[in-house]
């Protein structure tokens, strides 16, 4: 007996998914055909599931996507559905395809490429762009999903304020079309783009509406539950809330892998589940989960991440060590990193390095105004810096921001009295207790090896030694962390102590063994 045939006995189906399996069971081709292309066709999965899809194509001939469009779209839906992406990409560059390609072959081709992390090029984004003329306008179906590949590709390329455009436009189309499982994707992806904007009560909004939907739609067939957890996680990156993140991050990663996933929600995870394993763990802890990330990247889109990459760099900005950033970046192909992620990941690294010349997309928003405030504020002294400081939280009280002080940590330091003792406290209650719990956070996210906190030394000082590993000079290091020079001195003198140590090259040498 066949295997789906067997499958057929254990479940109850519709009647019309048992009469097509039979028909094509039976070696009637043009039955099966027809009966399904009346029951969906290249819709087939959106209207009667995956798991039914994936009975209907064990029962087709083996190669039998090669001869109808119909098969052929339907089989690269459920490959891209369960995690082999690359593998349909493959099927669409296939030379033995002998059917006419129509409308709907482009729209999954549009679809297939969401789930990899290739560049998208311009000639691709116009071709897609004149395809809407071609859609047929008494199909919501087919609208939505083609706005929905829109939604990403454009963003992936930065222009966001069109993709977000197609994503309403996409949210309209499966409403009327009656179809929560498809609406829930493009709340995630709109929240996904609020958030990296800044914007995270908009981006709470839409996870609670993806969620709903997945609700009334009453049943799932991947890993729809785990794609809002991933939002969710995000969330609480962003609003200083990480102690779980690491934990539940690698779990995720492992269901994008396997299951339903597209680029940027990868490279979303690996984000704030790599940083948040270096504030706790440090350096080693969040490289070694870092490869893991590229190695599920690869195995699921097919392809290295350079947003990934990207973030090996970004560690090594908060660590004061950018030496090797010039010659990395060299190698990332920009075009990867022109979506939001990207772009925020590469504006704290090239303000570092001094640079404005990687022609990054601007990602408009909160986040963006924060950040440009705290890196102003990082190369200010004195009563300009509290001042920006403090502005920067005023900024950051209404969406609740802690994650964009955790990343630009040097500015605050030497602040914390006047953040949460001073008139700014006592003026701005809210802002003075969120003040304190971005603080904590900051103070926590300065993680010292075991050996060296053996040694007694504090987070302050291993501030200083890393600082120090860049080959600064005094002067240089106490602008850089925002310290007096006199203050630079003590912590040096201190660390010589802890460390048997009398020269900084002895000290730099003794911390690298440890």
């Amino acid at each position: 007996m066949q295997w789906h045939h067997y499958l057929m006995t254990q479940v109850d189906h519709p009647q019309h998914v048992i009469d097509i399996v039979n028909a094509y069971g039976k070696g009637d081709l043009a039955l099966g055909d027809g009966l399904f292309d009346a029951a969906g066709g290249d819709q087939f999965a959106f209207r009667s599931g995956f798991d039914a899809l994936g009975l209907v194509l064990g029962a087709m001939p083996e190669d039998h996507w090669r001869q109808s469009e119909t098969a052929f779209c339907s089989w690269v839906v459920y490959l891209c559905k369960f995690g082999q992406a690359a593998r349909a990409f493959a099927h669409i560059k296939d030379t033995g395809l002998v059917f006419e390609k129509t409308v709907r072959f482009t729209i999954v081709e549009l679809l297939v490429t969401i789930h990899l992390g290739d560049p998208v090029r311009a000639d691709d984004i116009e071709r897609w762009t004149y395809l809407e003329r071609r859609l047929p306008i008494s199909d919501p179906l087919a609208s939505g999903l083609y706005c929905n590949g829109m939604l990403v590709t454009l963003v992936r390329v930065g222009r966001l304020r069109e993709a977000r455009s197609y994503g309403l436009r996409a949210l309209a189309a499966f409403r009327a079309a009656n179809h929560g499982h498809l609406e829930h994707f493009i709340h995630l992806h709109l929240a996904d783009l609020a958030i990296n904007e800044g914007n995270l009560r908009e981006g709470r909004r839409h996870l609670q509406s993806a969620k709903s939907c997945m609700k009334a739609w009453g049943k799932t067939y991947g890993n729809e539950t785990q794609l809002s957890e991933v939002i969710a996680l995000v969330l609480d990156y962003e609003t200083g809330n990480i102690s779980h993140i690491p934990g539940l991050g690698a779990a995720l990663r492992d269901a994008l892998v396997a299951g339903d996933s597209w680029a940027e929600i990868f490279n979303q995870l690996g984000r704030v589940t790599v940083l948040s394993l270096y504030y706790q763990e440090g350096r080693d802890a969040a490289l070694q989960e870092l490869a893991a990330f590229q190695v599920g990247y690869a195995q699921r889109h097919g392809r290295h991440s350079d947003v990934l990459a990207l973030l090996e760099i970004e560690i090594d900005r908060l660590d004061h060590s950018l030496g090797g950033a010039e010659h990395a970046l060299v190698h990332l192909d920009m075009g990867n990193l022109r979506g939001p992620i990207g772009s925020i990941l590469l504006g704290g690294i090239v303000a570092a390095l001094g640079r404005d010349d990687t022609g990054a997309t601007h990602v408009p928003g909160p986040r963006a105004g924060l950040n440009e405030t705290l890196r102003q504020a990082a190369q200010a002294t004195g009563q300009a810096r509290r001042r920006l400081v403090q502005q920067a939280f005023l900024l950051a009280i209404r969406e609740s921001h802690a994650a964009p002080f955790v990343e630009n940590r040097d500015a605050l330091s030497g602040l914390g009295d006047h953040l949460t003792s001073s008139g700014f406290a006592r003026g701005h209650v809210q802002v003075g207790r969120m003040a304190r719990k971005v603080l904590r956070a900051v103070e926590q996210s300065y993680w010292v090896p075991v050996p060296l906190r053996k040694l007694g030394i504090t987070h302050r000082q291993l501030r200083v030694l890393t600082a120090l590993r860049s080959g600064g000079s005094n002067k240089e290091i106490a602008r850089l962390l925002g310290l007096s020079e006199a203050t630079v001195k003590f912590h040096l003198t201190n660390l010589y102590r802890a460390t048997g140590t009398q020269r900084r090259g002895e000290l730099i040498e003794f911390t690298i063994q440890m």
